[in-house]
């Protein structure tokens, strides 16, 4: 039940050029379900993924993973995912009251990163959590150097994509900002939310899917026009189905 969000995400095609796609999670929403979504296409059609995770743990997306019928861990140990838990790195580092810098968390992900990509010619990168960075004392410009040299990287690679995947606390935070500028540097904006109602029992959220990449294929960038689509969404054990708004 992943194929709605694979198909609204354009990757369930082979790819052209490299792609940004960025989900931005507004008031508290949980948008790990379309790391989720993207990991099983991937184990599933033996693609290489990077993962850089400051959110959730390895042993979470395993755990869903089942769920869906993939097994994470088998592709982990057989080098197809390689799963990097920077929260938990950077937490054991401030504890041990050695901090990490910037460059060095760069260093971690580019190094591995671009030996998979030597290995396998192609390799997606999923960043869990990077507005989670801040938790970690990391101030916007450098969140900002980390985040700038992961999109060059990717965009040098042949057919690979890379997911960002941010929380925003509040329109007058850090994270809000990063978005943005996550946003300014996307091919396609996946905004995710709560219902403003509260629980449903047929509903889970919204989702605003943007194509922003389609600006740069308009011949008259005046007359742009952002291309959009928008979708309640529905949550379930094996997946998440989207449904057209109106339709619950």
């Amino acid at each position: 039940m992943s194929s709605d969000i694979l198909s609204s995400f354009q990757l369930d095609k082979d790819l052209e050029t490299s792609k940004i796609i960025v989900a931005k999670e507004i008031n508290g929403c949980d948008s790990s379900f379309f790391i989720s979504c993207v990991l099983g296409h991937c184990v599933k059609n033996k693609n290489a993924v990077f993962v850089i995770s400051t959110h959730n743990s390895q042993q979470h997306y395993h755990n869903v993973g089942l769920k869906m019928n993939y097994n994470l861990q088998k592709a982990i140990e057989a080098g197809q995912i390689h799963f990097y838990d920077a929260g938990e790195e950077l937490v054991n580092s401030a504890l041990e009251n050695k901090c990490q810098t910037a460059e060095e968390l760069w260093l971690n992900i580019k190094e591995p990163l671009l030996q998979m990509y030597n290995k396998f010619n192609a390799v997606n990168v999923i960043f869990d959590g990077v507005s989670h960075l801040f938790d970690m004392q990391f101030s916007m410009i450098q969140v900002n150097e980390i985040y700038k040299k992961l999109i060059d990287l990717i965009r040098s690679f042949n057919n690979s994509y890379l997911i960002f995947q941010c929380n925003v606390a509040s329109d007058d935070d850090f994270t809000y900002v990063l978005a943005n500028l996550l946003a300014h540097k996307a091919d396609i904006l996946a905004e995710v939310e709560s219902l403003s109602s509260g629980l449903s029992a047929d509903v889970s959220g919204h989702l605003t899917i943007k194509y922003l990449g389609s600006k740069f294929e308009s011949e008259n960038m005046n007359n742009f026009e952002t291309k959009s689509s928008q979708y309640l969404f529905k949550l379930f054990d094996r997946g998440v189905k989207l449904l057209a708004p109106g339709t619950v």
